[in-house]
């Protein structure tokens, strides 16, 4: 039997503590991932920037050019059909995130993953792709990290995708992946947006910046039923 081609979604979440926290990132087809990480790491270089690109680090200045030059390059992959940027958005505010005992925003971050997951990367991917997920390290993804099983059975049942059509989900520390880093830069530009954040420092700008790149009016409304290479979901149940 041919064995199937592989994909990896590359995905991180932020504003878990603002009314709406948003989820998402880019999936890249495994052929095409040493080319993109290698830019990355490229623009990181000529950018002066030693450590990461990091949303919440950002304060402009010398790094304005590399940051930009990022989301640039970024969009140009999700235009040209190289990678797809898969969001989902999620009313947070006024969510009972411990009506079960135990759970919390962590806990809800990661079920809107398993949706993120379930309903944009295994139903458009799962019937044709030996599918990998890695999500950027912490709290808010180690439930889904551990949900392989039941996401390949929902998936399965839900839209026909191969059996096990997810191979993995690991968490990985973003300063080793730059697609991670990416995720991260778009995901929490969109969130700043989302949640109406008037950001006094250059955060705000290139949250704009995001923005216009993107060809987006705005982050408030879902994208059409028959995209897939940009794809924005407002999750309504929030958790």
């Amino acid at each position: 039997m041919r064995e199937l081609p592989h994909l990896t979604f590359y995905g991180d979440a932020s504003s878990r503590d603002k009314a709406y926290m948003v989820a998402g990132g880019f999936a890249v087809a495994g052929a095409r991932i040493n080319e993109i990480e290698d830019q990355i790491a490229t623009l990181r270089e000529e950018g002066g920037i030693r450590s990461e690109f990091h949303w919440s680090e950002y304060r402009g200045g010398q790094r304005k050019h590399a940051y930009e030059s990022l989301v640039r390059y970024a969009f140009e992959l999700v235009n040209q059909r190289k990678a797809a940027l898969h969001v989902i958005v999620a009313k947070f505010e006024g969510y009972n995130h411990k009506a079960i005992k135990g759970e919390n925003r962590d806990t809800s971050v990661n079920r809107m993953y398993f949706q993120l997951l379930l309903h944009r990367i295994a139903k458009f991917y799962g019937a044709s792709r030996a599918i990998h997920v890695r999500l950027d390290a912490g709290n808010d993804c180690a439930d889904i990290c551990a949900m392989r099983n039941q996401l390949c059975a929902k998936a399965y049942s839900s839209f026909a995708t191969k059996p096990n059509c997810v191979r993995s989900i690991e968490p990985v520390k973003s300063h080793r992946v730059g697609i991670v880093q990416m995720a991260d830069v778009i995901v929490g530009a969109i969130a700043a947006k989302r949640n109406g954040v008037v950001h006094t420092s250059p955060k705000g700008d290139l949250a704009d910046f995001v923005q216009r790149a993107s060809g987006r009016i705005s982050w408030d409304t879902d994208t059409a039923a028959n995209a897939r290479f940009l794809t924005v979901w407002q999750h309504r149940s929030g958790g």
